[in-house]
């Protein structure tokens, strides 16, 4: 007996290999909102003001970083002969404290998307990822795998990038521990050739 694993999702995981600087550290800090949540807002992960944060000249290095990352997860993953050259469009810091969460979501208008996490313990930090779509038939399993789960839970740690296909459906869970988990998400598209001319396909993205 075979099982084969077919149009599979790809979580790609990474770390940065370098100590963040303290002009780094101090931007994150400056990105972070101010002022008290109301009742309504306490429980949701608050999210930066600037939604262009890798543009920062204090991330500009950083910036540098994460975008030899997306590279590689080009290389690897997306495996494409266009000459196509992918650059980091938004990006944004999200604050999560004990007890709040952040929404089911995807990223629109976007190709790959990451997540880097400047702090973060893997003892109750995690990402979920959901499953898409209806389910015709709900059955109770007596073990979950990769063909029967509605959800994938990755823990993550200080120094973690995840990327992702934008469309993949994901958040976090109401947050446990008590120390501040900062992550920077970040969206990816491309300039360049994708297609062919000879198929009438040809798009080009400049």
């Amino acid at each position: 007996m075979e099982i084969h694993h077919i149009f599979p999702q790809p979580v790609y995981m990474s770390k940065l290999e370098r100590e963040l600087t303290k002009d780094e550290l101090n931007a994150m800090d400056k990105f972070r909102p101010t002022g008290r949540l109301t009742k309504t807002r306490q429980h949701l992960t608050r999210q930066s003001k600037e939604h262009y944060v890798l543009d920062a000249k204090e991330l500009k290095n950083l910036k540098e970083d994460l975008n030899k990352i997306v590279v590689d997860y080009f290389e690897k993953v997306v495996c494409t002969s266009n000459s196509i050259f992918p650059h980091i469009t938004q990006s944004w810091f999200n604050y999560t404290e004990s007890k709040q969460h952040l929404h089911r979501h995807s990223h629109p208008n976007s190709f790959v998307s990451g997540v880097f996490y400047p702090a973060a313990d893997k003892k109750s930090d995690k990402i979920v990822f959901f499953k898409e779509g209806y389910e015709r038939i709900k059955l109770e399993y007596k073990k979950y795998n990769l063909y029967n789960s509605s959800s994938w839970t990755f823990p993550v740690e200080t120094g973690n990038v995840i990327l992702f296909p934008s469309h993949l459906i994901h958040g976090v869970n109401t947050k446990k521990g008590t120390n501040l988990r900062v992550s920077l998400a970040f969206n990816v598209f491309f300039k360049g050739y994708v297609g062919s001319s000879i198929d009438l396909t040809e798009w080009v993205l400049e």
